[in-house]
């Protein structure tokens, strides 16, 4: 299968650096749409997935109504849960500023560990076929730090530009020694400024003996000389210290379970930031239709946050082979919250209503009479709003501003259940 994959990609005029090297393997990993300048493309990732998950020989071909139109390896030598995305980050043409088919360029993703490690990213322009570029490369995925140190409970931060920074720790932190950092921990494309054109909001992680100390944020935007000459302009640098938390407290983490795995993508900008979920999966199909799901979830809170209204954070609450739950979090002083439950087989999202019969008559009284949270009543309607923890059913309602949160064992409303396996397996 490897030689007649070779000779398929040297008919479509591969080079042969690509087709003896990246293309060792005939394992998707990963797709996307793009647009080009003639119409919709899709950009696949092929490649060498090992026991352990990593993948290496990366190739990527562009293909446009299926014929294969170029293949490309990136510089990237190989990583855990790849993803691809449609960007916009080039500048646009005047004029264009809000023109469909302007083409888009090819954000792809790496993890250099599990969820907790930070990614190698690349951009990859496609718009020459002959001359692909990367326009975000590996000494950008390196990030902007390059020395740090804690000295006295203060983080003395060093960027790529020269610039130094201070930044006082919490007292409960260590009192000094070597602060360790690696490359981006996360990129989103968004653009700031409504002009079409997309900036990328990255961070940065600074860790003592496996502790968070800050996260460093940067925004970038591809600009373009008087020569057409490209390169990234950096600005409103952000150093935000962590705050002490216990180690039960799982907000914003990530996880692996056997459909895939739950990553943290984070955002610190001046006076606020976001944490929010995306999947990364074997299966490619199941990992764009959740990814696809997660990105229309998450765009109030973060368009809430891009405003400077409100932060955003996430938790898992739940992730197994019944149900990938998740809650979504925004605010600044209080708090609003958003359950999302997805079928980990399907990707097809689950509601209340196929886990409880929600039509029996009796389920609404017995409810107010379970119901401990006497600021909750079930008279009128059960709220969408829930999530299964353990044992437990939790309803919440949004009363007078704030969401209030009422449990229920399962095993109470064993008559109302349409499927048994939740009291087996919860």
């Amino acid at each position: 299968m490897k030689n007649s994959w070779k000779i398929k990609l040297a008919a479509a005029g591969c080079s042969m650096l690509l087709c003896t090297g990246a293309a060792a393997s005939e394992t998707l990993l990963a797709s996307t749409t793009l647009q080009q300048e003639h119409g919709k493309a899709t950009v696949e990732l092929w490649g060498e997935r090992l026991p352990g998950g990593y993948t290496e020989q990366l190739l990527l071909l562009l293909k446009e109504d299926g014929k294969l139109i170029t293949a490309y390896a990136p510089s990237v030598k190989g990583g855990y849960n790849p993803i691809l995305q449609a960007v916009q980050v080039k500048p646009l043409p005047e004029g264009n500023e809000r023109q469909s088919g302007v083409p888009q360029q090819l954000l792809l993703s790496l993890g250099q560990g599990a969820w907790e490690a930070g990614s190698e990213y690349r951009i990859i322009d496609f718009t020459k076929p002959k001359r692909i570029a990367e326009l975000f490369s590996a000494a950008d995925s390196m990030g902007i730090v390059t020395n740090a140190s804690n000295k006295e409970n203060a983080l003395e931060i060093t960027l790529q530009d020269g610039q130094k920074n201070n930044a006082p720790l919490p007292e409960s932190f260590p009192e000094s020694g070597k602060v360790e950092f690696g490359g981006l921990f996360s990129l989103t494309a968004y653009d700031v400024d409504g002009d079409g054109q997309q900036e990328l909001l990255t961070s940065q992680q600074l860790t003592q003996r496996r502790q968070l100390l800050a996260d460093v944020g940067a925004v970038w935007r591809l600009q373009q000389d008087d020569d057409k000459n490209e390169q990234w302009q950096r600005s409103a640098f952000t150093v935000m210290t962590a705050t002490p938390v216990d180690k039960s407290n799982t907000i914003n983490d990530g996880c692996d379970f056997d459909a895939g795995s739950i990553l943290p993508r984070k955002m610190v900008v001046p006076g606020g930031e976001a944490t929010y979920p995306v999947f990364a999966s074997p299966n490619v199909e199941l990992q764009n239709k959740i990814n696809a799901y997660l990105e229309k979830e998450c765009a109030e809170y973060l368009q809430l946050f891009y405003q400077g209204q409100a932060d955003m954070a996430f938790k898992v609450l739940r992730a197994d082979d019944l149900l990938l739950s998740l809650q979504l979090i925004s605010g600044k002083n209080s708090f609003r919250h958003h359950q999302l439950h997805i079928d980990p087989a399907t990707g097809e999202p689950v509601q209340l209503e196929q886990i409880l019969n929600s039509d029996d008559p009796d389920l609404r009284p017995l409810l107010n009479l379970l119901c401990t949270n006497k600021n909750m009543d079930f008279t009128e309607g059960i709220s969408k709003e829930w999530y299964i923890e353990g044992n437990n059913l939790f309803l919440m309602q949004n009363i007078c501003g704030k969401d209030e949160v009422a449990g229920f064992a399962l095993g109470n409303l064993h008559k109302f259940l349409l499927d048994k396996k939740w009291l087996q397996q919860s």
